[in-house]
């Protein structure tokens, strides 16, 4: 009677410890996807951020060069850009603050930014 509940206590710590495996495993995977996703994420931000700087060199030149009538409309184009160029600098930082439970709204809201851009720039 007691080898068997020694054989039964084994057998439950053996079933326990695979599954914490498992799940370990798995997280590790969800883990790895996410920083991933982050990894390229981050990169869009990036590369969005260079466009705008391109496109904020070419506006202060046009600014430069420009009428008085137009150095307003240059300017606010110049401010505009400057505020989604620093929204998405902030949206950087909060990349590594992100839960897995935010993470597809973030990366959403972020996508929608960086599209709204590319359409201003184009």
């Amino acid at each position: 009677m007691r080898i068997t509940k020694v054989l039964f206590v084994l057998l439950m710590s053996a079933f326990l410890f695979s599954c914490s495996n498992e799940q370990k495993e798995d997280m590790n995977n969800m883990g790895d996807e996410m920083r991933e996703q982050k990894d390229e994420l981050q990169a869009d931000i990036n590369d969005a951020i260079k466009n705008i700087d391109v496109k904020l060199e070419e506006l202060n030149n046009d600014l430069a060069e420009a009428s008085e009538d137009s150095k307003e409309s240059i300017q606010d184009e110049i401010n505009e850009l400057t505020g989604k160029k620093s929204e998405l600098e902030m949206k950087l930082e909060q990349i590594g603050d992100t839960t897995e439970d935010s993470w597809e709204d973030f990366k959403e809201g972020v996508n929608k930014t960086i599209e709204d851009i590319g359409n201003e720039l184009d």
